[in-house]
């Protein structure tokens, strides 16, 4: 059997994973000063929060279905590109409005509604153009490397934004990912303009959509990834709309400091992204889903009980740490799972209909964090998601996902 190709020398994965890099540098910045700006600047209520976690998961619901459409009708790269672009633009009116002295909540989440439409897009070409770009059995590898480009810029990132935004102001901030997303278009620029794997023909978008759901439905381990990682966005939705604000206004938290709890998130998403594959040849991706979820489970519970016996920065430090290092486990493992069981002509329209369900998901958890904010309390919401992720949990360790596996270049030499 050939060994794979050096990933490295392969040049198209090497400007994805350029553009990767480059807009994730901004990204990371971004997720800290965007929250920021809505609880320091705007005195955003729990609701108004939750309002603003919709905002980036609704477009998943109104855009999804024909993003996953388009990606596989069309050339990638100019999604990918326009999408980049298109991002720069939107996020940059948010220090124009600051300079002019014109923010408002409102303006907030237009922007964050707008970005969220393109990331629909973006996300879904860059998933399913990589199995175009590197070898089935690269995949792992490769999901891999991105995994570990993103860990180690969710180390720098958060540090360096909570930094920013205490020095210049979280607005200002903001335009570090305006570059990014610029330079990323330009190295995607460079990546081969891959096929279409559908030709555009006079079937309605509406059966091609159908098509997408029906692979997503027939397929057992599909389905159940799709069912089990609802849960997980709805637990993840309901934490991330109070979470800001819990570390604001219950924990007393800095921006500086707040950007140095989140890096250890990052620290756990690289330790994980390093030691994915491995963890995976060793005990097979079932077993190391789980061990994922379980992780990630008593990280969250660390973060929800902070500050009940003492050293609250260190307990959410280390919360965050467990959650980057059982998500990367579980990410880099299922997202190279579905690449490598759903065939390639379908993938944009299977990962819409998946990505429509997890979203659907994700608005509604977000309205009932920031409602759960207000009515019974910051802290009480964030165990209410860790409930979410241990009956998530539960159903992955009595389902086929624990029995999952993928070939790799040393199962496949045995």
């Amino acid at each position: 059997m050939n060994q794979p190709v050096n990933l490295w020398q392969n040049r198209a994965f090497l400007r994805l994973w350029m553009a990767h890099v480059t807009s994730g540098a901004g990204t990371a910045i971004t997720t800290v000063a965007l929250p920021l700006i809505a609880v320091l600047l705007l005195d955003a209520t729990p609701s108004q929060m939750g309002l603003l976690g919709a905002a980036s998961s609704l477009p998943n619901l109104l855009f999804g279905f024909v993003a996953g459409v388009w990606v596989d009708r069309i050339r990638r790269r100019p999604i990918l590109v326009w999408a980049d672009i298109g991002r720069a633009l939107a996020l940059g009116s948010i220090p124009a409005a600051a300079w002019l002295g014109q923010l408002s909540f409102l303006h907030l989440w237009m922007v964050t509604f707008a970005a969220g439409a393109l990331t629909v897009f973006f996300q879904i070409a860059a998933i399913s153009v990589l199995p175009s770009l590197v070898e089935k059995r690269d995949l792992v590898e490769a999901n891999s490397k991105l995994s570990i480009s993103d860990a180690l810029l969710s180390i720098a990132g958060p540090a360096a934004a909570g930094g920013l935004v205490q020095l210049l102001s979280a607005p200002k901030a903001i335009l570090v990912d305006v570059v990014s997303y610029l330079l990323s278009a330009l190295a995607l620029g460079g990546v081969a303009d891959d096929k279409p794997q559908s030709q555009p023909s006079q079937r309605s978008i509406r059966r091609e959509i159908a098509e997408g759901i029906y692979e997503l439905l027939r397929t057992p381990m599909l389905k159940i990834l799709t069912i089990t990682s609802s849960l997980g966005m709805l637990a993840s939705s309901v934490a991330a709309a109070v979470q800001m604000l819990f570390l604001v206004d219950q924990l007393n938290f800095t921006p500086a400091v707040i950007g140095i709890v989140l890096a250890c998130g990052g620290g756990g998403a690289l330790l994980g992204a390093l030691l994915a594959g491995g963890t995976a040849q060793f005990l097979q991706v079932g077993p190391t889903l789980i061990l994922g979820k379980l992780l990630w489970l008593v990280g969250s519970l660390l973060v929800a009980g902070a500050d009940l016996t003492g050293w609250s920065v260190v307990t959410v430090a280390a919360g965050l740490a467990l959650n980057g290092l059982g998500s990367a486990f579980y990410f880099i493992n299922q997202i190279s799972l579905r690449q490598v069981i759903t065939p390639v002509r379908l993938l944009g329209r299977a990962t819409a209909a998946r990505r429509f369900a997890l979203f659907s998901v994700a608005t509604v958890g977000a309205f009932i964090g920031g409602s759960l904010g207000e009515a019974i309390g910051l802290r009480a919401t964030l165990f209410v998601g860790a409930l979410a992720l241990a009956l998530e949990l539960t159903l992955i360790v009595f389902s086929p996902i624990r029995r999952a596996r993928v070939a790799t270049p040393r199962t496949r030499d045995h």
